[in-house]
């Protein structure tokens, strides 16, 4: 450590020093401590920032391998192609697909049993019933329920609701409305029979919840039950509270009552009369209605109810249009398409299935049949998606020549002829001779056993060359073999993934994972030292300031003591020097 002189003239002077400066100077001298400290974190930090950037080349170069190592991926694509896209439109061709070419005959398309009504007036009114049978499958007879399913959308979405394997919709044109039914089950398995009327079982269930509309300043409040038929009975007990006013119970009883019974009960119990409420019915509805409350307080509560309803055995009329003016005509079904089975061959072996789509005819490929002609053979054509099988080479040659580029880099010098941060590193040693390992490593598969049968090369350099001639003629020739050197167990591929796994920074063991923590170790030691060495600069300085201060107006006062002392020894002695400082 140097040392620091302080001039300050002569001591009768009273000019004193410059503080600030000195202890300037003797903060320098404190801190050049740090200098060696400080120069290895540079050092460490210009090598974290060159094994980042390899690390990043390297997990570049993983990424580029995973993509010819992976099972489904690249090497797993086919590309298909059909003779007649009329007939045949090819989906998809995925990684069990095997190339080649495959012959197929399409005689019959699947078809999906439909059926349509002969036209009748939208708003009309519908009775009578209507019976449903999809395939070998129970009959399901859906009837009309007057004020709820009684017209052809109304009845339309009775028949979705019941479930029964089919699905209704109404089109409409210049001729009228017509109820269309389509069945959910393609092929000849889902063959619809519709027959007019039908006939429907005892069936006891609990009671739906009523649906409540809350009152306004105009429209009283109502609970409205909705049962299966106008037929349907009731028992049990009815519950009711209207707002914060009038409840109570009404107990229908265990014999099964009709709506219009079930509204006589409920209308002759004092209570439900005082709450305010009315029953009526409405064709197969219970409607309870009270009174109008602008503040929409008065509403009908029904939910703890304990209904349950019962819907005796009936036998239903043919579907009719009762409207006044149509002579109660009978609504006639007309069949749309039969069900049937799609009927191909595939390279002389039949098949039959319920669908356009096929799957598992050819393994791996999935197509599309589009139009029937026993008399044309489709050419189905599989093969291997050369192209983009290297297209994922190159990337894998670009990006390991990245890395041989970086690691050259590391052993020469920089622009100003100073030895690169990593230059002389044992990371960049093993990264060099775990890759040059890497190329010569691995199992052979079949008839490949070298880099040189895929069309790599190495260069003088250590980088790589893709002759993609070469490439395509081994994929064309041994396809299989190439993606066994790849993809099998001890390959080429899988090694090299393992050895990149080893060196670069994307798993906790990594080369460069573990250096980059070495150093980050050897940095948090320096920073912590410069730490406490600032600190304890910082104390020295203050405390310097504190005494060179209390120096220098000690020196500063030396003149006017002086002085004092002169004007004194006059004073005593009546001889005046004359003098002053």
């Amino acid at each position: 450590m140097g040392t620091v002189g302080i001039n300050f003239g002569a001591a009768t002077s009273g000019t004193g020093f410059d503080v600030t400066t000195t202890v300037a100077s003797i903060v320098a001298n404190l801190k050049a401590v740090e200098t060696p400290w400080t120069t290895q974190l540079t050092s460490l930090k210009a090598q974290d920032t060159a094994f980042t950037s390899i690390g990043s080349d390297l997990a570049t170069l993983s990424t580029s391998v995973q993509a010819l190592t992976d099972f489904q991926g690249v090497m797993a694509s086919k590309l298909g192609s059909s003779s007649n896209t009329n007939i045949l439109s090819l989906g998809t061709a995925g990684p069990t697909a095997v190339a080649g070419s495959h012959t197929i005959v399409v005689n019959q398309l699947a078809q999906t049993s439909s059926e349509y009504s002969d036209p009748v007036p939208a708003s009309d009114i519908l009775s009578g019933a209507l019976t449903f049978q999809v395939g070998s499958g129970a009959a399901s007879t859906i009837p009309v329920v007057s004020g709820i399913s009684d017209t052809l959308s109304t009845y339309a979405a009775a028949i979705n609701l019941a479930d029964i394997g089919v699905k209704a919709s109404v089109i409409s044109d210049a001729t009228g409305a017509r109820l269309a039914i389509v069945t959910t089950t393609s092929g000849s398995a889902g063959q619809l029979t519709i027959t007019a009327g039908g006939s429907t079982t005892s069936e006891t269930a609990a009671t739906a919840a009523a649906a409540s509309v809350a009152p306004t300043a105009t429209v009283a409040a109502t609970n409205t039950f909705t049962l299966p038929t106008s037929a349907s009975r009731l028992s049990g007990t009815f519950s009711y509270s209207v707002g914060s006013g009038g409840s109570g119970t009404v107990n229908l009883g265990a014999s099964l009552l009709s709506l219009g019974d079930t509204a006589g009960v409920l209308n002759a119990d004092s209570g439900f009369v005082a709450a305010g409420l009315t029953a009526t019915v409405d064709g197969a509805k219970l409607v309870i209605t009270g009174a109008t409350d602008a503040s929409g307080a008065a509403t009908i509560v029904t939910n703890k109810s304990s209904l349950t309803t019962t819907t005796p055995a009936a036998t239903y009329a043919a579907l009719t249009d009762t409207t006044a003016g149509t002579a109660s005509l009978a609504v006639k079904m007309n069949t749309g398409l039969s069900g049937q089975n799609a009927k191909l061959t595939v390279d002389g072996l039949d098949i039959e299935t319920n669908s356009n789509t096929i799957s598992g005819a050819i393994p791996g490929v999935s197509f599309q049949i589009l139009s029937s002609d026993p008399s044309t053979k489709v050419q189905v054509q599989i093969a291997n998606n050369n192209s983009s099988v290297e297209t994922a080479f190159s990337s894998f040659v670009t990006a390991y020549n990245a890395v041989v580029k970086d690691i050259k880099t590391q052993e020469g010098n920089d622009s100003s002829g100073n030895p690169e941060p990593l230059f002389g590193n044992t990371v960049i040693s093993q990264l060099q001779s775990s890759l040059s390992l890497a190329l010569t490593s691995g199992k052979a598969s079949g008839t490949v056993n070298s880099l040189y049968q895929v069309g790599i090369s190495v260069n003088q350099d250590g980088t790589l060359k893709l002759d993609t001639n070469a490439l395509d003629a081994g994929l064309n020739s041994h396809y299989a073999d190439v993606v066994g050197f790849l993809q099998n167990a001890a390959s080429f591929g899988q090694n090299l993934s393992t050895i990149l796994d080893n060196l670069g920074s994307s798993t906790p063991t990594g080369a460069i994972t573990l250096a980059l923590a070495a150093d980050k170790s050897q940095e948090a030691i320096f920073n912590n030292d410069v730490t406490a060495q600032d600190a304890l600069i910082a104390n020295k300085q203050a405390n310097l300031t504190a005494e060179l201060n209390t120096a220098n107006e000690i020196l500063q006062a030396i003149p006017r003591q002086l002085n004092e002392v002169n004007q004194l020894y006059s004073a005593m002695t009546g001889y005046n020097t004359g003098r002053t400082y």
